[in-house]
């Protein structure tokens, strides 16, 4: 009995064993083959090409820039103010006008100033009528004090003669002495006399000079005065006074105006710069001297940087571009234009285009095309970026491919298939 169960129990055994191993490694084929499908589900995601951004990789220059709007602005320009209180009667010319110095833009009126204009240039005539009459007074004052000189130099003479003949007579006593006294003493008298007339005479052109002065100063005053009331007068004509074009008029026809109001603007339309308006964030990368591109929608200026505002408003620095004298026919003061500043080139490098919803980052994840159908994920480190491309400075080589459109939400899957 004891040799029948142990031959069976010899035979159960083997069993056993065969029947835990296949077991075993059936669990581990299951377990395998749902491991290898499930990682395969989640390795790998299918994205739609419709729509999809791809790029390639290519070697050129990146060029640093600051992008800002802005506007043409005359160098040369004139803000027309009224020097006197008046009344706006005429407006003359509109705003984009061409003009000249001598071009009329207002015409204004002024009753008051007017009137005094007139009444001082009476007041001129009188001045000038009493210094041409005062020079023929002088005239004849000196004429008539020259012919005194002559008739006390004769009378003088005529004294010396009858005092010599008096002496002669006195010598034979026959005159007596006050006789002969007398004409000594009329001798001596008519000398004095003509020596004050002679001194008078000297004088006489200082001291009409002198007074000549007094009388022209008086004439020049009110010729001042004619002549600061005319201009007044001629400027209630507002003229251009310079080449250009008319930008604005900021009054109305029968517009009572005051001293100093500002009434119109003018701009020398062929010398423009562009005043650029930075964000102050960007402004400190801006130096004088750097290339500038200006866009006028139709055309493209290139310029230089040449003043840079220190003054922030409004949250921008202004910038002012030097452009080239010779202009398109579209550019004129306070066009609207964009510039583009170059801050810093770098040559031949490799690059891809910017995407849109690109943000600065040194090392990035990009999906690279490995055939039409497959993109690997990719690590690509990244350099210095423009406002249109970003260098590249491992990871990727020129004319390689990379999906540009946003996959922040696909980068768990190292691999996509495109259909």
């Amino acid at each position: 009995m004891q040799t029948i169960l142990e031959s069976q129990n010899s035979d159960t055994k083997p069993i056993k064993r065969y029947l835990i191993i296949g077991t075993f490694l059936f669990l581990l084929l299951t377990w395998l083959i749902n491991s290898f499908f499930f990682n395969s589900a989640n390795s790998n995601s299918v994205i739609s090409a419709e729509g999809l951004a791809i790029t390639t990789v290519k070697s050129g220059d990146l060029i640093q820039d600051v992008r800002a709007p802005g506007n043409l602005v005359a160098i040369n320009r004139k803000w027309l103010s009224s020097r006197v209180s008046a009344k706006v009667i005429k407006r003359v010319l509109e705003p984009g006008a061409i003009v000249t110095p001598m071009s009329i833009i207002l015409k204004l009126s002024s009753p008051e100033l007017t009137q005094e204009y007139k009444r001082v240039k009476i007041e001129y005539k009188i001045a000038q009528a009493q210094l041409d009459a005062l020079k023929e007074i002088q005239i004849t004052e000196r004429q008539k004090k020259h012919a005194d000189v002559q008739l006390l130099e004769v009378e003088k003479q005529q004294a010396i003669e009858d005092a010599e003949a008096k002496r002669q007579l006195r010598i034979t006593k026959i005159i007596p002495l006050y006789q002969y006294s007398e004409a000594v003493l009329r001798e001596k008298k008519l000398t004095l006399q003509l020596e004050i007339a002679q001194f008078e005479l000297k004088q006489i052109p200082r001291l009409q000079t002198s007074l000549l002065r007094v009388e022209q100063a008086k004439v020049e005053q009110q010729l001042l005065r004619v002549s600061l009331l005319e201009e007044q007068v001629g400027r209630l004509n507002v003229r251009a006074q310079m080449h250009g074009v008319l930008q604005s008029i900021s009054v109305e026809e029968g517009q009572e105006i005051s001293q100093g109001t500002e009434l119109a603007r003018v701009a020398d339309q062929k010398n423009l710069k562009a005043e650029l308006r930075v964000q102050e964030s960007q402004a400190k990368d801006i130096k004088i001297g750097q290339i500038v591109e200006i866009d006028t929608r139709r055309s493209k200026i290139s310029g230089i940087v040449y003043r840079i505002d220190p003054a922030v408003v409004n949250g921008t620095v202004t910038v002012d571009v030097q452009l080239p004298k010779s202009l398109p026919s579209e550019a004129r003061p306070d066009l609207r234009v964009n510039g583009t500043i170059e801050i810093k080139r770098l040559e031949n490098v490799l690059l891809i285009d910017k995407p849109s919803h690109w943000q600065e980052s040194s090392t990035v994840y990009l999906f690279k095309l490995t055939s039409d159908s497959q993109a690997v994920r990719t690590k690509v480190v990244i350099g210095a970026s423009s406002t249109t491309s970003i260098q590249l400075l491992s990871g990727l080589t020129q004319g390689e491919q990379v999906i540009v459109s946003d996959t922040s939400n696909l980068q768990q899957y190292p691999l996509l298939t495109i259909n």
